[in-house]
C-alpha cells in the first residue's frame, strides 16, 4: 500500500474520531477522566494487537529510560484528561483549530531541549497559527477564549513536550512497541490516581458505550499505525508531517457537516486555514 493511501486513511480515522469523542462525551454519565483510562487502554491493545501481529514487540532494558518514560506517562495523562475534559464543552471544530498549537509546542520544545534552532519562516507559521486560534475564538467582533479553550491549549502544550520527548525515547525504541506503552503507559498512571472511581466507569462495559468505545479506540489505533507506516514507506518524515496537518482542516469541515456546528462557520473555516497554512510552514 501506497504512503500517500496509507496518510489519508491515518488522516480521515483521526479526524472522525475526534467527531465520535466529542458525540461520546456529550453523554452525562461520561467521566472524562474514566473515558481517558479507557479510551488509551483499548487503543493500545489494539496497537499490541497489530503489532504482535506484523512486527518485532520486543523492547530494550527500560531502566536507563525510566525518568523520561515516567515523563511521557505524565504528560499523555494529563493532556488526555484536559482533552477530554474539553470535547465534552466545547466544538470539535474549535478544538481542532486550537489544539493544533501542539505543534507550535513540540517546535519550541525540541528548540530548547534538543537545541534546534527556530527559523523565521517558523516564527512565521507560529504567528499564524495563533492568528487561526483569535480567528477561530471570535464571536462578533469580541475574542472568547475561557476557561475550556485554555484547557485545550494546556493539553496542547503537553502533547508538545511530550512529542519532544517521544522523539528522544524512539531513538532506542521501535515504532510498534513504543506505540503500545505510549498508550498502555499513561492508562496505567491515570488508573492508579484513580483506582477510587474505577468502579463507577462499569457502565462501559454496558452494550451500548462499550461498542462505541471499541470503535473509537479502534479508529485511533488506525490512524497511529497507518501514520506510523506512512512514515516508515515515505522515508520523508518533513513531507508526512507537513501531509498531517490537513487533519484540522478534515475536522472542521466534517463538524460543520456531521456535527451541524454551524455557528460563526465563516471564521472557523478561516482559523483552519490559518492554522493550516502555519504548519505547513513550521513542518516544511
Amino acid at each position: 500500500m501506497s504512503w500517500q493511501v496509507l496518510i489519508a486513511v491515518s488522516l480521515l480515522c483521526y479526524s472522525v474520531t475526534t467527531l465520535l469523542q466529542r458525540v461520546f462525551l456529550k453523554d452525562s454519565k461520561i467521566n472524562p477522566v474514566l473515558f481517558a483510562i479507557y479510551f488509551q487502554f483499548f487503543t493500545g491493545v489494539f496497537i499490541g494487537i497489530f503489532g504482535f501481529a506484523l512486527s518485532d514487540m520486543s523492547l530494550p532494558p527500560l531502566r536507563p529510560f525510566l525518568g523520561n518514560l515516567l515523563l511521557m506517562a505524565v504528560l499523555y495523562a494529563l493532556a488526555n484528561t484536559l482533552i477530554f475534559n474539553a470535547l465534552k464543552q466545547i466544538e470539535a471544530s474549535r478544538f481542532a483549530i486550537i489544539f493544533s498549537s501542539r505543534t507550535l509546542f513540540t517546535i519550541f520544545a525540541s528548540s530548547l531541549l534538543l537545541k534546534e534552532g527556530l527559523t523565521l519562516q517558523q516564527f512565521g507559521g507560529a504567528f499564524l497559527i495563533l492568528t487561526g486560534i483569535v480567528v477561530a475564538n471570535m464571536k462578533t467582533k469580541m475574542f472568547i477564549f475561557g476557561k475550556t479553550e485554555f484547557l485545550v491549549l494546556v493539553a496542547a502544550a503537553c502533547f508538545g513536550f511530550a512529542l519532544t520527548n517521544d522523539s528522544f525515547l524512539l531513538k532506542s525504541f521501535s515504532l510498534y512497541p513504543y506505540a503500545f506503552i505510549n498508550l498502555i503507559f499513561p492508562a496505567i498512571f491515570l488508573f492508579l490516581l484513580n483506582i477510587s472511581k474505577i468502579k463507577d466507569g462499569s457502565f462501559f462495559f454496558k452494550a451500548k458505550f462499550f461498542g462505541r468505545m471499541i470503535v473509537i479506540s479502534f479508529l485511533y489505533a488506525v490512524s497511529v499505525l497507518t501514520f506510523f507506516s506512512a512514515l516508515q514507506t515515505s522515508g520523508n518524515s518533513s513531507q508526512i508531517s507537513a501531509i498531517s496537518t490537513v487533519s484540522v482542516i478534515i475536522t472542521v469541515i466534517l463538524a460543520i457537516i456531521f456535527l451541524k456546528e454551524q455557528e460563526n462557520m465563516g471564521k472557523k473555516i478561516l482559523g483552519a486555514i490559518l492554522s493550516f497554512i502555519g504548519l505547513l510552514l513550521i513542518t516544511r
